[in-house]
């Protein structure tokens, strides 16, 4: 057995302590996502290391609907996560200090998938389909792409709250419900089967910010630096996926446990086409969401035309003034 110098294993210790010393320097930081392909940035952007180069150590914790992420963002469990726009605006017309951010799509590719013996989109009234959770992302999306196929979503069809999208997945295979808006990576099963697609959303006129980066106005204000570090990282991590599929596919393919590399290769392949370079909050998505929910709640309806209460776009516009 060779023995090790002692000059060794001073410098071997010395590193240990550097290295230790550094991860304390960095801010950790939780940052709640959900299944959605539309969080990839951070996903990125966390195996990259951008955000430590901005002195930021970000975890991310997977969350069962954005819902219960605004909620944690709300009560200051989380400084930043992923969150869709229906639950942050329904949140902040309530009285809740929550606000979008940044948005890296202008919609997802959605896929409204029905169970092979549906025919048409009237053959859905009276069947039951399925959303992670009342006012989460995936909700919305299933209201907008039943009203594309002429159905009305508060009385055609029921809607079963089911907690994630492979109960949703298993729900709609084995006919406890008959259609479901699913993501590229849920639906790629069923499209390679061959069942009925009645709409892809992303190629409609559809503008719904989901998985946006969401944080509070107080957590903005008293922490500019960390929160424009943050979203330096963000936009590197956007860019990184538009220039190299193969790192984004890594990424992807272990933040989600996805070992099919069809899936894997389609879903970056959709969403690095979709990502904006400039991820602003799009004012059209904050009116689309409140034209929706004044149905079921009259009083927000003061806020139609008036995106400012629900966007902060000066953090995000001091990071891009850097490129």
């Amino acid at each position: 057995m060779k023995s090790v110098s002692l000059p060794c294993v001073i410098f071997v210790a010395l590193l240990l302590v550097v290295h230790i010393a550094r991860a304390e320097e960095l801010r950790r930081i939780l940052y709640g996502t959900t299944a959605s392909p539309s969080h990839l940035p951070v996903w990125v952007a966390k195996e990259a290391g951008y955000f430590e180069k901005n002195g930021l150590n970000v975890e991310p914790v997977q969350i069962r609907g954005g819902s219960l992420i605004t909620l944690a963002i709300i009560t200051g469990n989380l400084p930043f996560s992923g969150a869709g726009a229906e639950s942050v605006v329904a949140a902040r017309a309530s009285g809740g200090d929550v606000v979008l951010l940044a948005c890296p799509v202008d919609t997802d590719p959605v896929y409204l998938i029905t169970r092979p013996e549906i025919k048409s989109a009237q053959d859905l009234k009276g069947q039951a389909s399925a959303v992670t959770r009342y006012g989460s992302t995936t909700h919305f999306y299933l209201r907008a792409a039943l009203k594309q196929v002429g159905l009305n979503p508060d009385k055609d069809m029921t809607i079963l709250q089911m907690g994630a999208g492979p109960e949703i997945v298993l729900a709609l295979d084995r006919g406890v419900i008959a259609a479901a808006a699913l993501t590229t990576r849920y639906a790629m099963p069923f499209l390679q089967r061959g069942w009925p697609v009645l709409v892809d959303l992303s190629t409609t006129d559809l503008v719904y910010p989901s998985s946006c980066v969401t944080s509070s106005r107080a957590f903005v204000r008293a922490e500019p630096k960390t929160t424009h570090d943050f979203l330096r990282a963000y936009v590197a991590g956007i860019q990184l996926i538009k220039k190299n599929h193969a790192f984004a596919e890594k990424a992807f393919a272990k933040w989600m446990r996805e070992k099919d590399p069809a899936i894997t290769k389609k879903t970056v392949e959709s969403y690095a086409r979709l990502f904006k370079p400039r991820p602003f909050v799009p004012d059209k998505g904050i009116e689309n969401v409140l034209q929706d929910l004044v149905k079921t709640r009259p009083d927000f309806k003061e806020y139609i035309g008036w995106p400012e209460p629900f966007r902060e776009n000066e953090p995000l516009e001091k990071v891009l003034k850097e490129k």
